[in-house]
């Protein structure tokens, strides 16, 4: 029983681990035995003895085995047990003083609560100031020692770290009683703490859906469509304004200074006010009054400076007429700009001075003066141009039929296809951001990519036998609002998270919402609802924990929950599990450490292509078979199943086991974008130095450049928070140098790197 300082006895341990009533007889019993060694003979039958007196006087006990996810701490031998606590036996060396016993609840213990006070209880007074002089705790933790009597009670300050090994030592030197006497052993004390529980995971809110108004009729019978102007305030493109006897009023907007664009004024057959049930473009402005801007619209956008608004109307020829006022609504009528003798579909301004519209055949481009110019041509088998990306760089090109539209670079007419898109595609605000539905797979699922990279990444879906319509994105591209119609044809609204699919909010809906719009932060949805009368109103709800500055999304639902799955296969030794997470060529089996105990996935992100990848950290607790705690590194790498709707562990590299060094250890590291603000969280399982924390730390750009940042420690949590201002998108690399230093003055043993994930 070396490994335990001489003073732990596991059979002991193990066979009274239920029996407390009996530690206080056990100890003394054990503090009375004589030090000279008995007659062999004698030590088996008293053994035997007590096994069997224990077993007739509780009757027959169920033996407990040590799994694969617990190291066997004290061995294999089993003999009489005394006690269910651990039991401490230190001889003095005056062999005239009583002698020194102590015993530990926590001792082996695998899932100590981190809240968890650590007593000691001794037999006889100590020496206080000795043992605090002498005991510490690795990793390095700060406590407080008090005394209850002769028990040591070691209060941690900052309490313990969840799923993580411990060790408290008291040198023997420091094992001093009040008598004087000395024993002639140190306390070793290994135990583990329980993982701290996760925050429970609950249901998404729901929606709380209020009417604006009811919604007219659009252009060719349709009922229109909705947008957010830049201020936040909700448009309808064949909204209807309701007076108190029914029928829509005139606009009365607020006069504004801004100059209005110059060419003719409006013509005949363009109205400034629809017939009553026709529509309007109304802008139902946030805890104001609902103005008309124009007559109803085939489609309608703001300028980037949020001044005017483009919107194209019916001319009562067949086609339509382009035409701009002020975003205010002081400008009646409305100036006009340029006819299509076909309809407008689609339109977005490419500047604060050009639009972009088509009619699915052709683009042009309109600018303020009323000048014209044509942009592109579909080929006659080419499909139809169905939306654009605001900025007017990029449109959707619909399939000529089936699925495999694509996505069009204006400016070079060069086309990549989107994997399965048909109807259902939507664009980020900011227009960077294209996400669509792969309709060509069953299950559905959906894709998302730069405009700029053909680098589509899977977001995770609800329910992969559901199908999806209806998407709508906010103006960074990190939201996304849809449809989802469950086999048994119940629907629901759906708020998440691009690309992880995270769930924000659910709503059910009773009737299909013909139009869906998301504002540019993401805290508020509208829709296009059925009413019980069949009516067709104006509908708006604020998105809980939606906020119009968001953080970056993490790695998508479904690779966090297989990286989680795999992980706790691996320290459980469930080779099944770790066969059906992984692809053919993983061989987990092989590249898994065995007698694991527990992990730490450090680290994980989004690489191009939707990779994912992770860094992990196992670990062994100590056993008879070693004294340190054993960890080895891992990397995995994730991506998406054949299907799409599941990712899958591709590739494994995995280190010997290593003794753990002494001093801090990283034992995760998460990162967040907000307002263009990059921060990253690093946890220790250490009490730190705070003054060596900034100095250690170091953020590098994907170039090996050293990027600004700032560190603040904070003790309570012992966390890192490394904030970045204006972080290049992309992977980071965090690196954190051996100048940091724990409380009891240990270094970190070699440099750490991991690399992180951001977003712009």
């Amino acid at each position: 029983m070396s490994w335990m300082g001489g003073w732990f006895d596991p059979e002991l341990e193990e066979l009274f681990r239920d029996e407390p009533e009996l530690m206080e007889t056990a100890q003394q019993v054990r503090a009375a035995r004589p030090q000279s060694e008995p007659d062999p003979r004698f030590q088996n039958r008293l053994r035997a003895q007590l096994i069997a007196e224990a077993s007739r006087g509780h009757g027959a006990r169920s033996w407990w085995r040590l799994g694969s996810t617990h190291a066997a701490w004290g061995g294999a031998i089993l003999g009489a047990a005394l006690i269910g606590a651990t039991v401490l036996t230190f001889v003095s060396n005056h062999p005239q003083d009583k002698t020194i016993t102590a015993i530990s609840a926590v001792t082996a213990e695998h899932a100590v609560d981190p809240n968890n006070v650590i007593q000691v209880k001794f037999n006889q007074p100590m020496n206080k100031t000795a043992i605090a002089k002498g005991l510490r705790i690795q990793p390095a933790t700060v406590v407080t020692l008090s005394w209850i009597g002769n028990n040591l009670e070691i209060t941690p300050v900052h309490h313990l770290t969840g799923n993580t090994p411990y060790t408290v030592t008291i040198p023997q030197s420091s094992l001093v009683a009040a008598t004087g006497a000395v024993a002639t052993t140190e306390i070793v004390i290994p135990f583990a703490t329980a993982p701290t529980p996760p925050v429970a995971r609950t249901a998404p809110p729901t929606l709380t859906l209020s009417t604006v108004g009811p919604q007219g009729t659009g252009i060719d019978g349709a009922n229109g469509t909705l947008l957010f102007a830049p201020d936040g305030s909700l448009v309808s493109t064949a909204g209807l304004l309701q007076t108190a006897a029914g029928t829509p009023p005139t606009a009365t907007p607020t006069q504004s200074a801004t100059p209005s664009p110059s060419p003719t004024a409006t013509p005949e057959g363009v109205p400034d006010n629809a017939p009553n049930g026709a529509g309007n473009l109304v802008d139902y402005a946030a805890g104001g009054k609902p103005f008309a801007l124009t007559a109803a619209a085939s489609a309608a956008a703001y300028s980037p400076n949020g001044t005017y608004v483009a919107s194209a109307v019916d001319d009562g020829k067949g086609g339509s007429t382009i035409v701009v006022t002020l975003s205010d609504g002081s400008q009646q009528p409305p100036t006009r700009l340029t006819d299509s003798s076909t309809p407008v579909t689609a339109l977005t301004w490419a500047s604060n001075d050009r639009i972009v519209y088509t009619d699915g055949t052709t683009i042009n481009e309109v600018d303020l003066s009323g000048k014209v110019t044509t942009l592109f041509t579909v080929s006659a088998s080419g499909g139809t141009v169905g939306t654009f990306a605001p900025g007017g760089s990029y449109a959707y090109v619909l399939p000529a039929s089936g699925t495999g539209g694509s996505l069009l670079d204006i400016a070079t007419g060069a086309e990549t296809v989107l994997q399965g898109s048909g109807t259902e595609v939507g664009f980020s605000g900011d227009g960077s951001t294209v996400l669509w539905a792969d309709q060509s797979a069953t299950p559905n699922r959906f894709w998302t990519e730069s405009v700029t990279q053909q680098a589509p990444v899977s977001m995770s879906l609800l329910n992969a036998n559901a199908t999806y319509s209806n998407i709508a994105v906010d103006q960074d591209g990190d939201e996304a609002a849809y449809l989802m119609t469950l086999p048994s044809n119940v629907e629901e609204l759906v708020v998440a998270e691009v690309p992880s699919g995270t769930p924000i909010a659910i709503e059910p809906v009773t009737s299909a919402p013909s139009a869906l719009a998301l504002s540019p932060g993401g805290d508020h949805i509208a829709l296009l609802g059925t009413d019980s009368n069949g009516i067709v109103q104006v509908q708006q709800a604020s998105v809980p924990g939606a906020t119009a500055a968001h953080v970056a999304p993490g790695i998508p639902a479904a690779a966090n929950s297989t990286l989680h799955a795999f992980v706790e296969a691996q320290v459980n030794g469930d080779l099944a599990t770790l066969g059906s997470l992984s692809g053919p060529n993983a061989n987990a089996a092989a590249n898994t450490p065995q007698n694991l105990s527990r992990a730490y996935v450090i680290s994980s992100y989004v690489e191009p292509k939707g990779v994912v990848s992770a860094s992990v950290e196992l670990i062994v607790d100590p056993n008879a078979g070693h004294t340190s705690v054993e960890v080895a590194s891992e990397t995995l790498a994730l991506a998406p199943d054949s299907s799409g709707s599941t990712y899958v562990v591709t590739r494994i590299a995995s280190t010997p086991l290593r003794n753990e060094a002494s001093g801090p250890h990283v034992v995760a590291v998460n990162s967040s974008t907000q307002s263009g603000q990059t921060t990253l969280v690093v946890s220790f399982d250490s009490d730190l130095n705070p003054a060596s924390v900034e100095g250690a730390v170091t953020v590098l750009d994907s170039n090996g450049a050293t990027l600004t940042s700032s560190t603040v420690y904070d003790a309570d949590s012992r966390t890192a928070t490394v904030t970045i201002a204006n972080a290049p998108a992309g992977a980071l690399t965090l690196d954190i140098s051996t100048a940091l230093i724990d409380v009891y003055g240990q270094t970190l043993a070699h440099p750490f790197q991991t690399e992180v994930g951001t977003s712009s």
